[in-house]
């Protein structure tokens, strides 16, 4: 076998392949003779059928599986026989075709991971939250779990801070009446809800009043037709609710999962919760400044299309979360280009770890499926689950190990602690985790 390899691009390759006649010749005989003992033919006795028969019947046949099955090993011998890591399923440019003189011949076009050099962690610069939970945030969780549980009173004045105002109403805008029957209900928390000017409006009503207002809608409104537009609002004030906090008590307590009912038991919970929950902020902060010191320095780096193919789909797939809507090309343009710093970047962690022989940590995998099983209601069956669907214990193995990396660069690196906040460091990961 005779390869030849042509590099197309950084990351494909097209290997030239060529199988000596001779052989092929000898591989469709040897192929003609296992079905000389399988077949029957009228006339002729099971194996003893002559040779120049099975040829002129069966010949076609063999020689089309012949020519199959040695371009399926020349190909995978010639990819190990180049070393290349290949990314997907190389793509045949055209049929193998076999000649007389020449022999088999077919091109193969291979995509292939980046090779690149050694990667100098010691130049790079990481900054690293330096904070904890105390006992005010875990307070403030407390206040929070106290407001989900607020007990509402009808009252009859108008409303004022804190106070629930549900309202009913109807827009009339440039595109038309919203909604196109009936009302709209909502219900907002005076300053708290983010819509000041309905606020404003509501603040001089009391129920049961009805007005005729022009309003302006906030960009981020639940309903994307009138989100950031002006419209003619016919607004009716249903009702004015005031708030009144629940008691830490026993009933407050086991209503989030606590079987003993001791408040301590719950700010215990409260404050392994948060401190889980910052754990994991700090290593999004970490891990998003490590991928882009290391985009930065491979700024011309090229990446297989199949790969990012593949994650510009699941993006979307995920932004739609199960809904039935065909997807388009176009609808996944938009997603290339995130995919495609995703893809780059976990392909750059990747090359950290098996560069310092960084290899994924068997317990650190189960203890991740463990946490995400606990919120659940059967944990077990959900462990079984991710280790019985391979795609899904790879993804958990692909975020262990790059919080593996993660955790070997704040070692290695140039690391800075800075001091900050728990709903600091919680909103810089989350501002992070959106980039």
């Amino acid at each position: 076998m005779q390869v030849s390899v042509e590099n197309i691009s950084s990351v494909e390759t097209r290997l030239k392949i060529q199988v000596p006649g001779e052989e092929i010749r000898k591989q469709i005989d040897a192929r003609l003779r296992e079905i000389g003992k399988q077949v029957k033919l009228k006339g002729f006795r099971p194996g003893r059928i002559p040779f120049s028969v099975l040829k002129q019947r069966y010949g076609p046949q063999a020689k089309q599986e012949v020519i199959q099955q040695t371009a399926q090993a020349s190909l995978q011998q010639a990819i190990e026989q180049e070393s290349l890591r290949i990314v997907a399923n190389p793509r045949l440019e055209e049929a193998p075709v076999l000649d007389d003189d020449s022999g088999l011949e077919f091109n193969a076009i291979i995509e292939t991971y980046p090779e690149l050099g050694p990667i100098n962690i010691a130049d790079i610069s990481i900054d690293r939250p330096e904070v904890s939970v105390t006992d005010d945030d875990v307070a403030e969780m407390l206040e929070t779990l106290k407001k989900q549980r607020i007990n509402w009173t009808d009252v009859d004045r108008k409303p004022v801070d804190g106070d629930q105002a549900l309202v009913e109403y109807i827009a009339n805008t440039d595109e038309g009446r919203v909604p196109e029957k009936g009302k709209h209900r909502l219900a907002i928390i005076l300053g708290e809800s983010g819509f000041d000017e309905m606020e404003k409006v509501v603040r001089k009503m009391s129920a049961d009043d009805e007005k005729d207002v022009k309003l302006t809608f906030p960009t981020d409104y639940r309903e994307p037709v009138l989100a950031g537009k002006k419209a003619e609002i016919t607004l009716t004030l249903s009702k004015v609710q005031e708030g009144t906090l629940p008691e830490i008590d026993e009933e407050f307590t086991k209503s989030f999962g606590v079987a003993s009912g001791d408040a301590e038991d719950l700010k215990v919970e409260i404050r392994s919760n948060l401190e889980r929950e910052l754990a994991q902020a700090i290593n999004t902060q970490l891990k998003t400044q490590l991928a882009d010191r290391l985009l930065e320095m491979h700024e011309d780096l090229e990446v297989p299309e199949s790969i990012v193919s593949n994650e510009a789909h699941t993006m979307l797939q995920q932004m739609l979360r199960g809904a039935e809507i065909e997807v388009t090309e176009a609808m996944l343009d938009h997603f290339r280009d995130p995919a495609r710093k995703r893809v780059r970047s976990g392909l750059l962690l990747g090359e950290l770890a098996r560069q310092n022989e960084i290899v994924i940590d068997g317990s650190k995998v189960r203890e991740a499926i463990e946490e995400i099983a606990q919120t659940y209601e059967e944990p077990s069956e959900v462990v079984q689950m991710y280790y019985s669907d391979q795609a899904m214990l790879q993804a958990v193995e692909n975020s262990v190990l790059e919080n593996q990396v993660v955790d070997w660069v704040v070692n290695n690196a140039k690391v800075t602690d800075i001091p900050m906040g728990f709903q600091e460091a919680i909103n810089a990961a989350t501002q992070a985790a959106g980039q």
